[in-house]
This record gives structure tokens, C-alpha cells and sequence, in this order.
């Protein structure tokens, strides 16, 4: 959720600094001005260590803008001139190394942050560490400097957020990320960015009818915002709520016409309501209006999918095809990966996705290009796709070996991906054992993924649990989001359950 546009600097600063009286403007206390107590600050907020009062201004309106206004390149242009103003800013380093969804832009302030750690006051290099252990796959010293902060620092709003953030939107681990976030607002029940956040781990977490009354607050608190309404949107859309889901994202780009997140809301609305054509008319105007090359990407991977949605596997493969070979040229390993792994769930023969998979695989095997964390996630989400289709075709074989990689990979990481990852496949390969019993222990922890749900329910059917099949059947045909998963598996869970037979995930389509 960004835009391009900048905020007028007087209304930043009346929030920033307390002189406006909107709820907004009071629930917003965790960037204190460069003239607060300075005891103050280091008792309730970590340290920023920078001997530049241009660097320390831009960085906190580069928290301001990116996190709690969800101007995300705005944001991102500000840590820029932050690290710019001051080059041995560690911090600056590592919030940009962090935030940025460039990999050369990455790996680069990685490194900067590292060179310059020791210019960091202790607590500050504690953020650091956890900040860099995100990107490098030390998660487990990085969560364990994460947890020593939240201790020192529990009225720390902004770093609650931040840390409930990415275990929402990084790690898929919604239940803890919630429970971090009703702690903060239990304090402080005005804190916008947390309602925010909430409500998507709300939404995401299979408790959809608790995220609405939290929008509302949200969009109360700040009224002549986008990103109220862009995240309405978006839980509306979670929630099958299509109509309603367009006009809030058209009163957010009414609010701020660049707010490009919201116009491709609007594109993979269309795309979730079945119609194409108008899905990718949408897609090309969020591309024009995207200025980060990786949110064009992204962008051009779902405007590829909309082929599949309407069963054109032959200019879909064609489109990715096209999408893997421009992001290999702009060194976007991810979404090269990416574009051959979603093709391989569509593909009906089994060699075929094998392929695909390979072709994923052999993305990552060149390290320069890619950061260990974001290596290890999307490798697990190609192996669990490998033993998703091996479970489909029957091939024990197949997906033992997948399970196999995913349990090396699963025993060095803490990565949740990984872990949820781990547990699909494992649960794959026990359904095929015969082992039904376990498979269901195991495809349960991967209780939202649309591949797991789907063996999940065919296993509850086999052991005879029909009521809770059916139960696992009607969560899956809810799911209403932009993962290829969920354009593959749940429009025939759909169909079946309209016509009242029962889909299999074991089929030979593959």
C-alpha cells in the first residue's frame, strides 16, 4: 500500500510534533521530535544514533510515511536521504536493507549496516541484528535481540507494530502477530497502525468477522487518508465483498490519485470475480503507475495469471515465459523464481511441473543474487508445491524426495514458511503412506495455504471424517486472495461444492 505522492510538510508536522487534535494526530506518539527529553525517549523508544539532525528528520518521516501512513516509497525516499545525510547511519542502513523489496538496493544497505554497526548505541544494534537476521536467515539470534527489546521497551509502540508487521506479512503467523497487536492497543486502543495490522491478522487468520469493526475505527482515526480505505478494501475483498471492495478502493484513489496499491486492488478484484479482460486492463494502468521495478513485477506476474483464471494455459505459460526472462535481466531473482513455479501448478503433465520446478529451483542456486532468508522461503514454497502435485499424481517417490529437502531446510530455519512448508509436505507424503491419522495432524498446521487444505480435506475423507471435511471444504472456498494457490485450487473446490461433489486432490491430472 504506497503512493508516490508527499504529504504537505505543515500537516506531517502537526501530527509528528502534537499540535494537531484530531485522533490521529493523539493516537500518533511514537516519533518523538528531535527536541523531546532525551531521557525520555531512551526510556520508552530505542535509540537513533546519528550525529545529523537532517538524517535523524528524514528517518523518522521515513517511519512516518512507511509505516504508520503507509506512503511506502515515500518512505522508502526518505531513508534514502537519510543514509545520504549520514553515511555511517547504521540504523538508517539496515531499516532501508530491511524495508526495500530491491535486491541489489538490499544487499547493499546490508552490508553498510554491518560496516557501520559500531556507531550504534547497544539497544540500537539489538534492531540492527534482528533487522539484518530477517534478511540473512539468522533468524534465531535476530528473534532472540527482537524479544530482549520488546522487554526493554514495552511502550515502544512503533517497534510492537513493526515486529507484529512482519510476522504477519513475512512469517504467515497471524495468531502471535494478533496477540502482540491486542497487547499494544489494549494500552493504547487509538493507535492507528495497529488496528491496521490487526485486522489483517484478523482477516488472514481465519477470523475474517472480527476485522471490520477494526477498519472502521481505522478509517475514523484518520478520515482523509488512502490507506484506510485501500485496507478496507482489501478485507472486503478477503471477505467475498466485491462491490463494496471497489468503492473503497475508488474513494482511496479519489482521496490520492497515485496511490497506486489501490488500483491493483481494484485489478485483482476483477480478476477474483472472474473477469479477465477488465482484471488486466487494470493490472497495465497499476503498472504505469508503480515506480519500484519489483511492484512491477509483482504486478506483471498477476496480470500473467489472469490467463490461467480463464483457462488460457497457452498464452499463460507464453506471459510468464516473458516475466522469467525480464526479471532474470533486472536481476529479480524471486519473481524469476516465481514465474516458473506458478506455471507448474497449471501444468497437466507431471514431467512437465517437474520441470517448472527445476527451472524454479535453479533460480536460487546462485547465491550472489540472493539473500539466504529470501532463498530459504521461496524455496520452501517451490518443494511444497513439488510434493503438493506428487500427492495429486500419486508419486510417493516425488514427494518423499521434496519432503526429504524440506526437512535439511526446516532443521537450520526459523523461518515459519519454511516450518508450514515442512508440515505439508510431510503431511503429503503420510497421506500417501496411508498414514491418514498424521497426514491430518500434519496438513493442519498449515491450516491456511489453499495446497494444504485441499489434501487436508481429501485425507478427512478418507479416514471417514466427513463432517470435518466438508467443514475444511467450505474454509477453502472462502479464500478469496491473489496467490496462484488460490487461483488453482479453490474455483473447482467451488464448483464441486456447488454441484455437490466432493474434489479430490489426488487426481491424475498430473
Amino acid at each position: 500500500m504506497s503512493s508516490r505522492k508527499i504529504l504537505d510538510f505543515a500537516f506531517i508536522a502537526a501530527i509528528v510534533f502534537g499540535a494537531a487534535t484530531s485522533p490521529a494526530a493523539r493516537a500518533q506518539k511514537s516519533a518523538p521530535s528531535s527536541g523531546a527529553n532525551a531521557s525520555e525517549m531512551k526510556s520508552e523508544t530505542v535509540p537513533v544514533t546519528t550525529p545529523s539532525k537532517a538524517a535523524r528528520e528524514d528517518y523518522e518521516l521515513g517511519l512516518f510515511h512507511r509505516e504508520d501512513l503507509l506512503y511506502i516509497e515515500d518512505g522508502m525516499d526518505f531513508f534514502r536521504k537519510a543514509v545520504k545525510a549520514d553515511p555511517r547511519f547504521a540504523l538508517g542502513h539496515a531499516t532501508l536493507a530491511f524495508f526495500t523489496a530491491d535486491p541489489a538496493e538490499e544487499a547493499q544497505e546490508l552490508a553498510l549496516a554491518k560496516a557501520n554497526i559500531s556507531h550504534a548505541a547497544p539497544d540500537e544494534k539489538l534492531l540492527i541484528r534482528w533487522m539484518m537476521g530477517t534478511k540473512n536467515g539468522e533468524l534465531v539470534p535476530g528473534i532472540a535481540a527482537m524479544n530482549d527489546l520488546l522487554a526493554k521497551y514495552p511502550k515502544d509502540k512503533r517497534l510492537a507494530n513493526m515486529y507484529a508487521e512482519w510476522l504477519l506479512s513475512e512469517q504467515q503467523n497471524y495468531d502471535y502477530g494478533a496477540k502482540i497487536l491486542e497487547k499494544l492497543l489494549k494500552n493504547d486502543p487509538d493507535y492507528y497502525p495497529a488496528l491496521n495490522n490487526l485486522a489483517y491478522c484478523y482477516a488472514l487468520g481465519g477470523r475474517g468477522e472480527l476485522a471490520p469493526p477494526l477498519m472502521e475505527r481505522y478509517v475514523e482515526a484518520l478520515p482523509g487518508q488512502p490507506n484506510p480505505q485501500d485496507s478496507y478494501a482489501e478485507i472486503l475483498r478477503m471477505l467475498g465483498d466485491f462491490p463494496d471492495a471497489l468503492d473503497h478502493y475508488r474513494t482511496s484513489l479519489r482521496i490520492a490519485p497515485t496511490f497506486f496499491t489501490s488500483q491493483v486492488g481494484i485489478a485483482s478484484t476483477y480478476a477474483l470475480m472472474g473477469d479477465e479482460d477488465r482484471a488486466r486492463f487494470e493490472y497495465l494502468k497499476a503498472m504505469d503507475m508503480a515506480k519500484e521495478r519489483t511492484d512491477r513485477m509483482d504486478y506483471r506476474i498477476l496480470w500473467a495469471m489472469t490467463y490461467f483464471r480463464e483457462n488460457r494455459p497457452g498464452l499463460a505459460r507464453k506471459a510468464f515465459e516473458e516475466v522469467a526472462a525480464d526479471a532474470h535481466k533486472q536481476n529479480l531473482p524471486i519473481e524469476e523464481a516465481e514465474s516458473h513455479r506458478d506455471p507448474a501448478l497449471f501444468n497437466p503433465d507431471f514431467d512437465g511441473a517437474m520441470a517448472d520446478l527445476d527451472a524454479a529451483s535453479a533460480v536460487l542456486t546462485d547465491k550472489l543474487r540472493i539473500l539466504a532468508g529470501e532463498r530459504d522461503s521461496e524455496l520452501a514454497k517451490i518443494l511444497q508445491t513439488r510434493a503438493y502435485i506428487a500427492a495429486r499424481a500419486g508419486n510417493l517417490d516425488a514427494a518423499k524426495n521434496a519432503l526429504d529437502q524440506l526437512t535439511l531446510l526446516a532443521q537450520t530455519s526459523r523461518d515459519n514458511v519454511v516450518r508450514n512448508a515442512y508440515h505439508s509436505a510431510n503431511g503429503a507424503v503420510l497421506f500417501l503412506q496411508g498414514d491418514t491419522s498424521n497426514a491430518i495432524s500434519e496438513l493442519e498446521e498449515d491450516s491456511r495455504n489453499p495446497l494444504s487444505l485441499q489434501l487436508l480435506a481429501n485425507a478427512q475423507s478418507k479416514a471417514g471424517q466427513t463432517a470435518d471435511s466438508q467443514k475444511t471444504l467450505a474454509t477453502l472456498a472462502a479464500i478469496n486472495d491473489e496467490s496462484v494457490e488460490m487461483a488453482f485450487v479453490v474455483p473447482p473446490v467451488r464448483a464441486a461444492l456447488k454441484s455437490n461433489s466432493a474434489p479430490s486432490a489426488q487426481t491424475s491430472s498430473h
